[in-house]
């Protein structure tokens, strides 16, 4: 029993020792972080810092403990409260005595939060842009600095994802601490799909960044695999992507293609490889050694497009990006901005060039190994800094544009960039619906709701608006402007290897994350009053924030009964038809108002996020669903009578809220 007691009192004296050495640790690098001198932008030695390594240098909170130092200070109880950040004592002389820059503290990380457009709804965390990224500052006329003395809000950053600057840098500027996962107090998850285990315990308040099974759209075998079976439905209209064949499953029926078209050119990919690993480009005359190697090889072989549209001679392609807020109704935005990637050898089809790996492949990572690469500062240093990467003679001066740039050199060249960009639209949105059906059947999966579709709940709360995701894009254009999907990436690289990549893509990710609408708890808004519109005759409740976040809570059998009160023919029988988009609006309930004014506070709060779907002519996509949803049919409608400009109305049902600003942020 004495042995006993003598190693009890060695283990808690060891344990002692070490959390006092954590805390004296702690407080000597907080110190020495306070004590040393800036750098000096203008100093030589951060002159000549590389482009490519900007990617490791991270815009650190100045006065803010980073996010692994929080993760090794001692655990200790839970604290809701932010700790004061200046300390105030007398001295001898009686004269007040300022430790705040000594002795106190770090500072707090500071929220803001943006006010609805509507009186009486909460506001949503406003994650604004970092200075370092050098992108023009998104209107800030609805932005409300949170109380300090106000709750802490949380992120979850795992290590199953690589660890972006772009992501961490706006998630600590929008005043969020880092938690790990298991806590279950983060409101914003940034990782891989969500395991059954993890969405079953989301509240409605949480967010992550993937939805489960999104592997649908970004393996090349299995998006393929659904654009077919729309292409065998649809036939030209869903032309979208070059002719395929999955090995080697499809071999026989692609070695017949093969042999019909005997000048053709193929590509073949693997099916979740990325960064151009495994990609081969050959024509139809194949050897016999490689044909039994495709035989037995596991991948995709498409059609080469072979008349790309050239800049300079140089075949380029277009990272599009793309978020999906929800498939249900489905929610779809494109950046306005996004990368144009040039190869850096001059293009030719000769069979004698299809070895060229940086003529025939457009990826940054193949490219960037040339000696002909070269990165585009975007104008920083330039003369012309909106035109920066064009040379007098309409060169790629840089390997990589943005497309804006882009859009320039159509004009210069007489080519009709709107165009081509809706049909760009166009090729996503018919990619993103041909994908729902299999992500409906993982939602219900993950959740253990075999036939809840959409409107499976988890235990905790999670429900259609938990998940959102975004996606890179790789589109090529041809010589007619027809642009073609190549591929669909689930976790596009957010690195910030250059000046344009830490704009374009910093920028993305504040847009997405205010765009989802991050709910802050009740007391922290409560606490500043100013960050509601507060209805007028007080007839209506405020919402908190997992009343605002719980969205559409009808079953999947109730949604198809009020589908049929809108539209003329649903679920293969004739109903009561509305001759015109204000007889549907006519019919709208609570529920349908409000899944209208949640569109259209996303649509007040996108930033540099342009709408694509749901929009006016939204009807010309409805007979690519087995069957409408009720949610997409309530959205279209309501697109088609207007949309936003609906809520200026002044004749809308009294349980509609009042919309009170008409600023974009």
């Amino acid at each position: 029993m004495a042995r006993r007691l003598r190693m009890l009192k060695r283990r808690r004296a060891f344990h002692l020792r070490r959390v006092m050495l954590a805390a004296g640790l702690w407080m000597k690098l907080r110190k020495r972080r306070r004590c040393a001198p800036r750098q000096n932008p203008s100093s030589p030695l951060h002159a000549t810092r590389k482009a490519d390594a900007m990617d490791d240098v991270e815009d650190v909170m100045e006065g803010a403990p980073s996010d692994d130092e929080i993760e090794q200070l001692p655990r200790g109880p839970v604290r809701s409260r932010r700790p004061p950040s200046r300390v105030v004592k007398a001295t001898a002389e009686g004269k007040p005595f300022d430790e705040g820059e000594v002795q106190c503290g770090p500072k707090p990380r500071k929220i803001v939060l943006l006010r609805s457009v509507f009186e009486g709804r909460p506001p949503v965390v406003l994650f604004s842009y970092t200075q370092a990224c050098c992108a023009e500052q998104r209107p800030m006329d609805r932005a409300v600095p949170a109380d300090e003395d106000g709750p802490r809000m949380f992120y979850s950053h795992t290590d199953a994802v690589h660890q972006y600057n772009a992501v961490i840098n706006i998630l600590r500027h929008g005043g969020l601490y880092r938690v790990r996962a298991e806590t279950n107090r983060w409101t914003v998850m940034w990782s891989l799909h969500p395991t059954p285990e993890q969405l079953r315990r989301f509240t409605p308040v949480q967010r992550a960044n993937h939805f489960p099974g999104s592997f649908h759209l970004g393996r090349k075998d299995l998006i393929w695999r659904n654009l077919a079976k729309m292409q065998q439905r649809f036939g030209k209209e869903y032309q979208i992507s070059p002719q395929g064949y999955i090995l080697p499953k499809a071999f026989l029926a692609w070695d017949a293609a093969r042999l019909r078209q005997p000048e053709a050119l193929w590509i073949w990919k693997p099916c979740s490889q990325s960064c151009g690993r495994g990609i081969t480009v050959f024509s139809s005359d194949v050897p016999e050694d490689q044909l039994r190697e495709l035989s037995k090889k596991r991948g995709i072989v498409q059609r080469y497009i072979p008349n790309p549209l050239l800049i300079g001679g140089r075949k380029f392609d277009m990272r599009v990006y793309v978020v999906v807020v929800s498939y249900d109704p489905l929610k779809v935005y494109v950046n306005d901005e996004g990368l144009v990637r040039f190869a850096t050898e001059p293009y030719s089809d000769s069979v004698d060039t299809l070895q060229s790996r940086m003529m025939h492949l457009t990826n940054y990572s193949v490219n960037k190994q040339s000696p002909a690469f070269v990165q585009n500062l975007d104008g920083q240093g330039a003369e012309d800094k909106e035109d920066a990467a064009i040379d007098e003679a309409g060169q790629p001066k840089a390997s990589k544009w943005s497309l804006t740039e882009l859009k320039i050199h159509f004009e210069r060249e007489g080519l009709n960039f709107g165009a081509m960009w809706e049909s760009m639209k166009d090729l996503v949105i018919k990619t993103l619906i041909s994908v729902e059906e299999p992500l409906k059947a993982e939602w219900c999966k993950t959740l253990g709701c075999e036939d809840g579709g959409w409107s499976a709940r988890g235990p905790g709360g999670a429900q259609r608006s938990s998940c959102y995701e975004i996606y890179g894009f790789d589109i090529l254009v041809d010589e007619t402007l027809k642009p073609w999907l190549l591929e669909v990436n689930i976790c596009p690289s957010l690195s910030s290897g250059s000046p344009l990549d830490k704009r374009i893509k910093t920028k993305l990710v504040a847009d997405v994350l205010t765009l989802v609408g991050v709910h802050p708890p009740t007391a922290l808004w409560q606490l500043s009053p100013d960050s509601v519109h507060w209805p007028v005759t007080g007839s209506l409740p405020i919402m908190d924030e997992n009343e605002a976040a719980s969205g559409c809570l009808l079953s999947e059998e109730e949604m198809a009964k009020r589908a049929r009160r809108i539209v003329p023919w649903h679920g293969g029988q004739v109903q009561a038809s509305c001759e015109s988009p204000a007889d549907a609006l006519s019919l709208f309930d609570d529920i349908a108002w409000e899944l209208c004014v949640v569109a259209h506070e996303e649509d007040m709060r996108s930033g540099g996020l342009m709408r694509a779907f749901p929009c006016p002519h939204a009807a010309r996509y409805a007979h690519y669903w087995d069957e409408e949803s009720y949610c997409n049919i309530v959205l279209r409608k309501w697109q088609e009578a207007g949309g936003g400009a609906i809520f200026r109305s002044k004749k809308l049902p009294p349980w509609v809220p009042r919309q009170v600003c008409f600023n974009k942020t």
